[in-house]
């Protein structure tokens, strides 16, 4: 039995190396809300943030970044090889004895009189071991890559945050989008109930002779009119859910209920105020922060290239001349102080490189901030708008219908003409389609301060 316990225990872990996923996977459908219950914009957010691929390509590439990070701080410690090598070389020249490389003694070619001879005299070594190299001090060389490397990586982190932002953002103007679409359904859904039942009554009117054939033609003429209308209504619709499919990162030909979040708050904020925080909070602006400090460190990266470099060198070698002969072992110790004498006017050159990209980022932040202006005005004036568009064609609205009960009514007594009681539908039917249209636009442009002043939904 214990012997049982332990194979079904070895199986179920192996089953979790090889799909370490599996588990993982999630489907549009699994994201979405049981059937019956409606979708919430918070939900859509959620969803899109999690199925998006722009957001995962960019997280994707901080990850890259943090691993540039990795290499750079590895500079900071010993690098160590393991070396085998073959040389073959002749020793014709020699003033006085020499050590072998396999200990003892070798003589002087030829010998004799203290004269020099050539005597094509060759030897073969083979050496096995271990070579470690450690920067001690590169005045700042090092320090200032890890830096530009962890700036990149912030750079990179808000570039995640801004793709975030613009995925709520989209997803927002569509949500929105289905809702205002799907109100206009119900005033395209009410015109032709109206017009149905003029057409009824004045096809009554017509066969107890009291109104002229006209009264009929016309009707069923709006009645057309108003079925196109709402033809029209309800694939403007489909398009809409498809747009929000799309803002969320469904693939699949999905359609769902979704959540009545059409309403009017007032938002009381100044224009002040949404400047103020997009200065400080908005990414794009915290990207060019960490892009401008990454290029002082490249600046002075390139100051340091003025400097010497010290660095210090160990060498463990197994060593013989020939495989057949007994091996020793020699250890090698040593510093270097490189200091660079003349590279051709270079180091001056990217100094100025790297100043002039500098000012660059400094001049392109200050771009930045002129249009982040631009946008949170735009969506400052935007809600005013709408807020007095909510204010004027919800009083629109009840003016209208009123206007329509009136006609409706002058007509049903046969005092009133076909005219009249269209105009009054038509009439009706705008304003309505003008307060959806109002809530549309003041929603948008309350998504859009959010997203002006980066706040995370």
């Amino acid at each position: 039995m214990n012997s049982l316990w332990k194979m079904g225990k070895f199986f179920g872990i192996l089953i979790l190396l090889l799909f370490p996923f599996g588990t993982g996977l999630t489907s549009a459908e699994e994201l979405l809300p049981e059937p019956g219950k409606p979708l919430t914009l918070k939900q859509a957010r959620a969803i899109a943030l999690k199925l998006n691929p722009t957001l995962v390509a960019s997280k994707e590439i901080v990850a890259a970044n943090k691993a540039l990070v990795e290499q750079a701080l590895a500079a900071y410690y010993p690098q160590v090889n393991f070396n085998n090598s073959y040389t073959a070389l002749t020793t014709n020249f020699s003033t006085s004895a020499a050590s072998s490389v396999s200990g003892g003694v070798v003589p002087l070619p030829g010998g004799g009189g203290g004269r020099n001879r050539y005597a094509w005299n060759y030897t073969d070594i083979f050496s096995t071991g271990l070579t470690a190299t450690q920067t001690i001090y590169d005045f700042g060389r090092t320090a200032n890559n890890v830096k530009i490397n962890r700036e990149t990586v912030q750079a990179s982190e808000e570039d995640v945050a801004t793709t975030r932002l613009n995925i709520i953002l989209n997803v927002d103007q569509a949500y929105y989008g289905v809702l205002a679409t799907k109100a206009l359904i119900g005033v395209g859904d009410e015109v032709v109930r109206q017009t149905k039942q003029r057409l009824d009554q004045a096809q009554g009117f017509y066969q107890a002779g009291t109104r002229p054939k006209i009264d009929v033609t016309k009707a069923e003429v709006d009645l057309t009119n108003a079925e196109q209308a709402l033809i029209q209504a309800k694939n403007n619709y489909q398009v809409a859910q498809a747009t929000l499919n799309n803002a969320i990162g469904i693939r699949q030909d999905l359609t769902f209920p979704i959540n009545d979040e059409l309403d009017f708050t007032p938002r009381p904020i100044t224009l002040g105020e949404i400047v103020q925080q997009a200065y400080e909070r908005r990414p794009e602006i915290l990207k060019f922060k960490a892009q401008e400090r990454a290029q002082e460190a490249t600046v002075k990266l390139a100051r340091a290239t003025y400097y010497p470099i010290l660095s210090g060198n160990a060498t463990s070698q197994f060593r013989s001349t020939g495989f057949d002969q007994t091996f020793f072992w020699d250890t090698f110790l040593g510093a270097s102080l490189n200091f660079p004498i003349f590279s051709g006017f270079s180091t001056p050159a990217q100094i100025a490189q790297a100043q002039a990209t500098l000012r660059n980022l400094q001049a392109q932040e200050e771009a930045l901030k002129l249009n982040i202006r631009l946008e949170s005005e735009t969506a400052y004036l935007g809600l005013q708008l709408a807020t007095e568009q909510i204010r004027v064609t919800e009083k629109a609205v009840v003016y209208a219908r009123e206007n329509y009960e009136l006609a409706s009514g002058r007509y049903k007594v046969g005092v009133g003409q076909p005219l009249e009681i269209t105009d009054a539908e038509v009439q009706l039917a705008n304003s309505r389609a003008n307060y959806i249209t109002a809530l549309y636009n003041f929603k948008v442009a309350d998504a859009k301060i959010d997203k002006a002043m980066a706040i995370n939904k």
